[in-house]
């Protein structure tokens, strides 16, 4: 009796020819799955972070444009403001702890020395919490959030005049501070106290945000150039078994699956070869480029004319 073999072939109904290929080939095609997708987790995982931290800078617009128009800030205002912002800033927050917390893991199953791999990115996220203070301040604001309070304490208005070298008022420009108060943060018994010491009593949120982004931007960065070889030879992994099945299939693969001895007789799926769930990943990759230096970069809509 013939034994069963390992094999590519449409993963549909009908008569398709059969690719064979070998246990190791299969297993290939296994770990060449896995990577591709540890490597979409990755991209995921920190364009939810760019997400959250563009959805607070927007807030940070908004609401900044609304005061041309609108110059009330009583409590209810000042509550109101408080209130969104903070919602956008605890999004931030967790989703960027939640990044440097599973980077150095998502990553490593990215590569072939996984221990190696997570041993580089865990060192990198450390050196940034050891020379960064808004860094620090950022992932210890996490557990406050999460078991204590608000980050925003406090709101202000650095509203003010441009003047130009005859000291004229030349432009009114409109800002939104956003500040944690350290008398506040000293009010929870589990704030880290050796983050809580170095801080001073008014702590900008803005730019510490902008700080973590840029850190965690530079922990990608790294990522990236890391994973980027293993990543690249897994899908020409992918894409060597897609045109070795069109060569033999009149030039199509569509839904091509890779079956192993007992995968019809226990009812299993086979290893769909496609590559349109990886394509999302290059185009995130695309999207989400470098902003390390973010603390040096803002918006306007000065009249440059």
């Amino acid at each position: 009796m013939k034994s069963e073999q390992h094999y590519l072939k449409i993963a549909a109904l009908g008569k398709f020819p059969k690719l064979k290929i070998t246990p190791i080939e299969y297993n290939s095609i296994i770990r060449a799955r896995e990577i591709l997708t540890a490597a979409l987790e990755v991209e995921e995982k920190y364009d939810l972070v760019i997400g959250n931290f563009l959805d607070l800078e927007k807030e940070l617009l908004n609401l900044t444009i609304e005061k041309v128009v609108d110059h009330r800030f009583d409590y209810s205002r000042a509550y109101t403001l408080t209130s969104t912002l903070n919602r956008r800033i605890s999004n931030f927050i967790l989703s960027g702890k939640n990044y440097t917390e599973l980077i150095a893991s998502k990553a490593s199953k990215c590569t072939k020395n996984k221990e190696e791999t997570e041993n580089t990115i865990t060192q990198l996220t450390n050196k940034h919490y050891d020379e960064n203070l808004d860094y620090r301040l950022m992932e210890a604001l996490r557990n406050h959030i999460s078991h204590s309070g608000a980050a925003i304490h406090q709101i202000q208005n650095p509203d003010g005049w441009i003047t130009n070298d005859k000291n004229e008022a030349t432009h009114l420009v409109f800002n939104i501070g956003i500040y944690a108060l350290k008398e506040r943060l000293s009010s929870n018994a589990g704030f880290k106290a050796a983050v809580l010491k170095e801080l001073p009593e008014k702590v900008d949120l803005k730019r510490a945000s902008r700080h973590y982004i840029g850190a965690i931007s530079n922990i990608q960065e790294e990522v990236r150039k890391i994973t980027k070889p293993s990543i690249e030879d897994a899908r020409a992994t992918i894409e060597k078994f897609i045109d070795a099945y069109k060569e033999i299939n009149n030039g199509e693969a569509f839904a091509v699956g890779a079956y192993q001895p007992g995968t019809i007789k226990e009812n299993k799926k086979p290893i769909i070869l496609l590559l349109d769930w990886d394509d999302v990943r290059i185009g995130l990759q695309k999207k989400n480029t470098s902003i390390t230096n973010m603390e040096k970069r803002y918006v306007s809509s000065a009249i440059t004319e």
